[in-house]
């Protein structure tokens, strides 16, 4: 299908007369374009750890001191995006191994909702918290009462956890770089060193920056030449009207080779989009969501940054039980926690299962239920 969309495009280019609004672009280049070509053996070789498949293993390999409490409260935040329905639908098995009681609480896109919800949490009073994405700077005053109730929050994809007094997140700033990275990369190797590429950045996660800055980063080392646009997309187009907003900007934008998305909600529904304006522009994204996969399984998308999302819950669930329970532990170095939990996925080595999508360490449960006390 992407070869079919190629040779549309080529047919099509000199006839199309292309106008578009791309509202956030940024020039803000590697270098100035024209007939670049990336380093595509070196961006190769960075990518190993994130292509091969060596053995991996939890990041917190020490068991608990004592079994999980029966009863014991866990709310989940929920910030209404498609992946963080997925991350809750991940919590379910390990809070029935343990007997933990879940609660989900809707938390909204706006100050006043996220205040109101967590005001609520507040008075559910639970054991633990657990934030997926949501900016601790919207809900300062509440983290002060979870502190003086002795209630932890674990969190994931949460840049500013230590500014504000929580524990550190296992996939912070650092691991956010390395993430935009490995996309850059990715994006190097699958077009064949190719000198035009964009960005999608989605302003309201703040994780988002800190991919482009990572990218921004590994594309000057592999090509000075190439141009990495940057285009913003709100939070409240995904799931909507962003595939259409990249479909616009890649009209107005002929010359673009190859795109990186912060967030691989942007793809669902593109490449039919795509094949319709008669466009042929491959790109990868990162948090993989089930539709993704079904487009890669049918060569529709190139390719994902795909993040273990069961992994990630069952880990950030683990640091949330360690911290209730008042016990020390160490995340491993960054490289090791982003390979561990990510992998570079293709039609070639797509999972079998869009729903249950990519799987970094086959036997996670039965290890994580050892290190629980749980068998």
């Amino acid at each position: 299908m992407r070869g079919r969309r190629r040779g549309a495009a080529l047919l099509a280019a000199g006839a199309l007369a292309l106008t578009a609004c791309s509202g956030g672009d940024d020039e803000a280049a590697a270098g100035g374009g024209g007939e670049a070509v990336a380093d595509v053996a070196a961006a190769e070789k960075f990518l190993e750890p994130w292509t091969g498949t060596g053995d991996k293993d939890v990041l917190i390999d020490e068991p608990l001191e004592a079994p999980v409490a029966e009863g014991t409260t866990v709310v989940y935040l929920d910030v209404g995006t498609p992946v963080s329905a997925v991350m809750w639908e991940n919590l379910q098995a390990p809070a029935e191994l343990l007997g933990i009681e879940l609660e989900r609480v809707e938390v909204g896109r706006d100050a006043q909702s996220i205040n109101t919800a967590m005001n609520t949490v507040v008075e559910l009073a639970p054991d633990g918290v657990i934030n997926i994405t949501l900016d601790p700077i919207f809900f300062e005053p509440q983290i002060e009462q979870f502190d003086a109730l002795g209630i932890p929050i674990a969190s994931g994809s949460v840049m500013t956890t230590v500014e504000h007094g929580l524990p550190e997140a296992f996939n912070g700033p650092e691991w956010m770089k390395t993430n935009g990275a490995v996309l850059a990369a990715t994006a190097v190797q699958r077009s064949g060193g190719a000198g035009e590429y964009v960005f999608y950045n989605v302003p309201e996660f703040p994780f988002s920056a800190l991919e482009l800055e990572g990218a921004r980063a590994k594309m000057a080392e592999l090509c000075p030449e190439c141009t990495l646009r940057v285009v913003d997309i709100p939070i409240a187009e995904l799931g909507s009207t962003a595939s259409d907003r990249v479909v616009s900007d890649l009209q107005a934008n002929p010359q673009t080779e190859y795109f990186i998305a912060a967030v691989d909600e942007v793809q669902i529904g593109l490449p039919q989009k795509l094949g319709l304006a008669g466009l042929a522009v491959d790109g990868i994204g990162m948090w993989t969501a089930p539709p993704n996969y079904e487009q890669i399984i049918a060569g529709d998308q190139d390719a994902s940054l795909s993040v273990d999302l069961n992994l990630m819950m069952w880990t950030v669930l683990d640091q949330l039980l360690r911290e209730i329970g008042g016990q020390e532990y160490e995340w491993p170095d960054v490289q090791t926690r982003a390979a561990t939990l990510s992998h570079v996925t293709h039609q070639e080595n797509a999972p079998e299962d869009p729903v249950v999508g990519y799987v970094s360490i086959p036997d996670y449960q039965e290890r994580f239920a050892a290190l629980w006390l749980a068998d």
